[in-house]
């Protein structure tokens, strides 16, 4: 016989069930596994509480936010007077024969308003003037005060005059520089010394008088 024909007919047995074959050790539980729980995940991390570094941004804000708050109502409250005079400049009549000494009492009140009334209300003349250029753009300089100094006359000013000291006076109180009291001059200290000793003359002179 062919060994190719006697191969053809051997027949392969069929397994019907392949899992019986198998040996079913799988299928008796461990001993050792049986005291085993199922795994736990631990709970996710929450973001609360905040870790230090949160908590010291926080305290930078806030602090930042309170400084920021005393800084601008410390500048709301100084920038009041200039404020309410600029309103007060707006309403002058620059025709008016008063104009010049009405704007010169509008400068000395609100420069009193940042500065003691004994270190405003003495100053006049070139010494007033030359404080008030202090706080003025270079441009505008060394006009304010000959502006100024017509209130002492008795023809009132041209309008283009009312309209520059009106800009000048203007630019003088929209100036974000802090206002200090002036420095006295050599010759306001000799009037002031003068001043002194007219005081303590009559003093001296009468008691020559009463001894006689």
């Amino acid at each position: 016989m062919d060994p190719a024909t006697v191969n053809s007919e051997i027949v392969t047995p069929v397994i019907e069930n392949p899992q019986a074959a198998v040996p079913m050790a799988s299928a008796t539980p461990n001993p050792a596994l049986a005291d085993l729980q199922d795994i736990i995940h631990p709970d996710p991390i929450g973001a609360w509480p905040w870790a230090i570094g949160y908590w010291l941004v926080l305290a930078l804000v806030i602090a930042l936010i309170t400084l920021l708050v005393i800084w601008l109502r410390k500048r709301a409250r100084d920038l009041a007077p200039k404020k309410a005079a600029k309103q007060l400049l707006s309403q002058l009549d620059k025709q008016a024969p008063s104009y010049v000494s009405d704007v010169n009492s509008l400068l000395k009140r609100t420069a009193m308003s940042y500065i003691s009334r004994e270190a405003i209300a003495s100053l006049d003349g070139e010494a007033w003037a030359t404080w008030l250029d202090s706080y003025l753009p270079a441009p505008k300089r060394q006009r304010i005060g000959p502006l100024l100094a017509k209130r002492h006359q008795p023809t009132p000013l041209t309008l283009a005059e009312a309209n520059e000291l009106h800009a000048l006076t203007k630019a003088w109180l929209a100036s974000k520089a802090t206002l200090s009291a002036p420095v006295p001059t050599q010759t306001q200290a000799q009037i002031q010394q003068t001043g002194t000793k007219a005081q303590t003359q009559p003093a001296d002179t009468k008691q020559p008088e009463a001894q006689c």
